[in-house]
Formats: structure tokens, C-alpha cells, sequence
């Protein structure tokens, strides 16, 4: 893995891991109207290697916005996902990433996508977490006080 991939790599599990009480709610209020799925967050990322071991970040803005996405498991947007280039120049990985959606317990646990950049330049990473506050309670937590959270309401 190259130097720029594990840096993505470690900041798609620090957003993960700094967001994880509100995503947890995410996926519990998403999962109760939708089903299985999983959450996705899209990032855009310029990462330019300056010297030695230094990298700097550019952080651009994404067609997606700051929004959280969720996407069901059998709706057109979970086919496009199995369509997409990104699966089909890496099927074993999304062969476990659908494993994890089938096998995945949503009282306890939550799959979430981070995406880096556009065309041949994009990344994901996904990740099964299994959150110290199960999702339903996160979803109680957040509900009632979503400005702690960053959140106008949940």
C-alpha cells in the first residue's frame, strides 16, 4: 500500500472512529425505515507527498456534500454499487463487503463506507463496527440532544 493510501486509510477510520456515536444512530434510524445497508461519506482528498516522510492535505469540497448517505441492500443505488468500477477491480473485497451486509447485527453492529475523490483517483474504505453504544441507544442519545452532536435533528 502506498504511503498516500495508508494516510487515507487512517483518516477514513479516524472519522469513523470520531463520528462513531452519531453514525451509529444514523444507521439505526436508517436501518428501522430501510433495512440492511450500509452508511456512506464521501471526502474529497488531495494528498501531496513535499519531502521525506512529510505529505501535505488538501481538502476539497464534494459533489456529495457533508451529508451522510445510506443505501439499502436491493435498491437501485446497492446495484450500482455492485456495477461499479471500484467492485468489479476489486471483487473479493466487495464479495466480504456484501458478506458483511448479509451477516451483520443491527443492534449491535453498522457498516459504513468512507470515499476518497473521483475517477481514477477514488478510494473506499468500509468497515463493520461494532460501537461501544449499540445503535439503538445511539439513536436515543442523539435524538434527544442532536446539537451535542453537531446536528440540528437526527
Amino acid at each position: 500500500m502506498t504511503p498516500e493510501k495508508e494516510i487515507q486509510q487512517q483518516i477514513a477510520e479516524n472519522i469513523v472512529s470520531l463520528g462513531e456515536v452519531l453514525f451509529s444512530a444514523q444507521a439505526w434510524k436508517f436501518f428501522q425505515r430501510l433495512g440492511r445497508g450500509y452508511l456512506y461519506l464521501h471526502k474529497v482528498l488531495q494528498i501531496e507527498h513535499t519531502s521525506g516522510n512529510n505529505f501535505s492535505l488538501i481538502e476539497g469540497a464534494s459533489q456529495l456534500g457533508d451529508r451522510m448517505y445510506y443505501t439499502a441492500k436491493g435498491t437501485e443505488a446497492w446495484q450500482m454499487m455492485q456495477l461499479s468500477a471500484a467492485a468489479a477491480r476489486q471483487p473479493i473485497l466487495y464479495a466480504q463487503f456484501c458478506a458483511f451486509i448479509d451477516n451483520y447485527d443491527p443492534r449491535k453492529e453498522f457498516v459504513v463506507i468512507v470515499g476518497f475523490n473521483y475517477g481514477s483517483d477514488a478510494r473506499e474504505y468500509f468497515f463493520l463496527r461494532r460501537p461501544e453504544i449499540p445503535p439503538e441507544q445511539a439513536f436515543t442519545i442523539v435524538s434527544d440532544r442532536p446539537l451535542e452532536f453537531g446536528i440540528e435533528s437526527l
